[in-house]
């Protein structure tokens, strides 16, 4: 690291620390603290760093995890001379306390990542603010992982992923192999609902492979939204809005004989109908009747349209909104169990942490 870059860490992280303590920023501060996250691969322009900045200033009461660095690093920061390395740890610490959430209160935001090992951004908490906004990201190349409600998705180059607003999210990278990606969060306009309807890889989540003749312009649409987001030229909005619009109309079209498969239309009344009584003691021949088919048949086409069983299915929608309400309300396990459909609170807690690693108490307390 050079030492006009030690000197720009070292400011930044000065900027930051007075930040969680609830200084605003001045103008100059946050031009700083922008130009650095825009070189180091968390893109954020002066514009929208001022509205996460904002954003985040309302809620520090809030921001326990942020609050709790004030203790770690306060001696630290009292020195006269902060040296580069604890400099960079005090900016990761920072970005891991960070509540991502505020993301997708913009109206967009972009981002591009290349390198080994986990992300700096997590979206854990994406989709659960109560923001239509929609989580769109594309591999260039490496590999990375997608946690969408309980399933893992392996994201590998020409493939885009997108989540749709109210699914339980994480991305990562590995610790094997190096990962560079597009990522953008976007509130979606009305007219662009038709372009987002993409072939469905699992609840909450829509997936396409694109044709590697197609590759090279999408990537060309990406750069350019990209390049414009982080700039602070005239009619920068407008152009943001412009250049999200046709990478949507280009994803929509890149890949015509996959977009163009339907659902069964059986198998979708059949997950409408779990969607609507997932919390209910329904069983397979329910969903059977109300799709108007065998349940053997149903059993069969159900797993090959969506990878999952019919239970199975009805179960993943019960955890990932238990998980949800542990999150997000103050409601006791028991109730949330038996909001969801488990009534039994013991029974509740094993089939929880069967699929979800731990308990319920324990998630409520890691993600809090």
């Amino acid at each position: 690291m050079s030492r006009t870059q030690s000197a720009k860490s070292s400011a930044v992280a000065r900027i930051l620390f007075a930040l969680i303590r609830g200084v605003d920023p001045t103008l100059p501060e946050r031009n700083l603290a922008a130009t650095y996250f825009a070189e180091t691969g968390v893109p954020v322009d002066y514009q929208s760093f001022q509205r996460f900045t904002d954003a985040l200033l309302q809620s520090l009461p809030q921001q326990t995890e942020m609050q709790d660095l004030v203790p770690r690093w306060e001696k630290v920061f009292k020195r006269t001379r902060l040296p580069a390395s604890a400099a960079e740890e005090f900016i990761r610490d920072y970005l891991a306390a960070m509540d991502h959430s505020l993301f997708v209160k913009l109206p967009l935001f972009v981002g591009r990542f290349a390198g080994v090992g986990r992300h700096a951004l997590s979206f854990g908490d994406f989709g659960n603010s109560r923001v239509d906004s929609w989580l769109l990201v594309y591999t260039l190349a490496g590999r990375g992982q997608l946690h969408a409600g309980l399933r893992e998705y392996d994201l590998t180059p020409g493939n885009a992923v997108l989540i749709e607003p109210d699914t339980l999210t994480a991305f990562s990278g590995s610790d094997k192999f190096s990962w560079h990606f597009y990522w953008i969060v976007f509130q979606c306009a009305d007219n662009w609902r038709s372009y987002l309807r993409w072939p469905e890889a699992g609840p909450g989540v829509r997936r396409l492979e694109i044709a590697s003749g197609a590759a090279a312009a999408l990537e060309v649409s990406l750069g350019q939204l990209y390049d414009n987001f982080i700039d602070s030229g005239p009619l920068k909005l407008e152009l943001d809005h412009n250049l999200l619009e046709q990478l949507l109309l280009r994803l929509a079209t890149a890949a015509p004989g996959e977009n163009s498969r339907a659902l069964d239309a059986r198998i979708q009344r059949a997950r409408n109908y779990i969607e609507k009584h997932f919390a209910a003691d329904i069983v397979l021949a329910d969903v059977a009747a109300a799709s108007n088919i065998s349940s053997s048949r149903l059993s069969a086409l159900f797993k090959r349209e969506t990878g999952s069983s019919v239970m199975a299915y009805r179960n993943e929608l019960r955890l990932v909104k238990a998980a949800q309400l542990l999150l997000h309300t103050n409601l006791r396990i028991a109730e949330i169990g038996a909001s969801v459909g488990y009534p039994d609170q013991a029974f509740f807690a094993r089939i929880f942490r069967r699929y979800l690693g731990m308990s319920p108490r324990q998630y409520r307390a890691n993600r809090a």
